[in-house]
This record gives C-alpha cells, structure tokens and sequence, in this order.
C-alpha cells in the first residue's frame, strides 16, 4: 500500500516502540491486534512464563487505555523474540480470516475488568489494516521495519490502512 498523509487525531493513536525505533498505531486496530495476540500467547501453553505472563498483562492495559504505549521489551532473548513473532503471526493469520469484525463484538471482549476496546463508533472494524499493523509490529521486532520517508513516521492501522505522519523539525 501507498504511504501518504493523513489527517487523523493524535488523541486516537497509540505509540509502539521497540529498541530505537518506533511506529504509531491508531488506537482501535492496535486494540484488536493485541486481542489477537493475547489470545495467541493463552493459547500456545506458553503464557506461564515469566516473560509472557509479564507482557500479557501490559498489552491488556495498552488495548484497552488508549493513553498507554506499547512498549515491546528491547532486552528480550532471541527466543524470546522469536516466540513474540509467532504469537504476532498467528494473531495477523487469524484476523486474515475474516473480513471485519463488528463493534459489538469488540466491545463485548472481557480484556480487562470491566474495561473495553473502545471502536470509537464504527460499526465494524475491516480486519486488512489491523494485519497490516501486526505485520508493522512483527517487521519492528525483526528489525525489518523499513525507513519512514524524511520528516514523516509511520502510522498503521487506520481505517484506510497505512499513511504517514509530519514531523516537527526543529
């Protein structure tokens, strides 16, 4: 997909970073995507672990409270690594199979308390873009993630997929 420039407020995006590099997320894909995984990561008979059962916790609050960053561990093994990739893949194949899913069905997601991904009035988020930002996430992690043009960083996960943000420079 074309990166090009939109117009989207910053109160409904999220930041994600990983070591030095970062991405921005708007807030509802970034909710779903995080389902996804968490879903993954319960049922790969891997979330008794100390790593995972100290993220999972992390990506409930940050799909749930939009104020929160996504901050992926920059100190994780390689393994540890590698296990988050394929967390993030299953999660990305799994929202791949349908087409979109409806707001009531979001908002009826048991993440946190009696807290809720908030669709922020959509009646039902397409799936693509959600994709499109956990292969983002997936391609950070790797270190795969390519440069954002000059004066711009990305921003994934909008209803009409992937665009760029201006940067202030100064």
């Amino acid at each position: 997909m074309h990166a090009s420039s939109q117009r989207l407020a910053l109160s409904k995006t999220q930041f994600v970073k990983y070591a030095n590099r970062c991405l921005w997320a708007y807030d509802v894909a970034l909710g779903v995507f995080l389902k996804h995984l968490i879903d993954a990561a319960e049922a790969s008979g891997e979330s008794d672990t100390a790593w995972l059962s100290s993220a999972v916790p992390s990506w409930r609050r940050v799909a749930c409270i939009s104020d929160f960053t996504l901050m992926l561990d920059e100190n994780w093994s390689a393994t540890q690594r590698e296990t988050f990739v394929v967390l993030a893949e299953t999660a990305c194949t799994r929202l791949a199979a349908r087409e979109s899913i409806t707001a009531d069905e979001i908002a009826g997601w048991p993440l946190l308390e009696d807290l809720r991904i908030f669709p922020r009035g959509a009646n039902e988020v397409h799936t693509a873009p959600v994709v499109e930002l956990g292969r983002a996430i997936i391609a950070l992690v790797s270190g795969e993630l390519p440069e954002e043009p000059k004066g711009e960083t990305w921003l994934y996960g909008t209803p009409t997929g992937r665009c760029t943000l201006r940067t202030l420079n100064r």
